[in-house]
């Protein structure tokens, strides 16, 4: 059994900015309104009327990002306080990923041509 208190609680996740927040307020009635339509379809029909709202209504959104933006700096002090500095994982793993691939492509590529010429040997 593992002891919750050992376990390093979770960064806090950064804000959405201004169209994601539109986005997440509208995206059910567009997809209602459009049935049937992929994912990538919908988000099109929603950046199209994001992009033909008056200045007024964008600034909104621009001011509900940047309150999220005052909370998450707030929770993002707290938590590297208590923890230590926030690592960006996300970008680490990606690298690591594509090194990973290119070390095994060599590889591979290192075998065939081995197989290629052990095979010529033979004839």
């Amino acid at each position: 059994m593992t002891d919750n208190n050992t376990k390093k609680e979770a960064p806090p996740k950064r804000p959405q900015c201004a169209f994601f927040i539109y986005k997440q307020e509208v995206y059910q009635q567009v997809k209602d309104a459009n049935p049937g339509k992929k994912m990538t379809d919908i988000t099109k029909i929603i950046s199209q009327q994001y992009k033909q709202l008056t200045k007024d209504k964008i600034d909104l959104y621009e001011q509900k990002y940047k309150d999220n933006k005052v909370v998450y700096e707030k929770e993002k002090k707290t938590y590297e306080d208590k923890h230590g500095k926030i690592k960006n994982e996300r970008k680490k793993k990606k690298d690591d990923t594509k090194a990973t691939k290119k070390a095994q492509n060599k590889k591979q590529k290192k075998q065939e041509s081995d197989e290629d010429q052990s095979s010529e040997d033979d004839d």
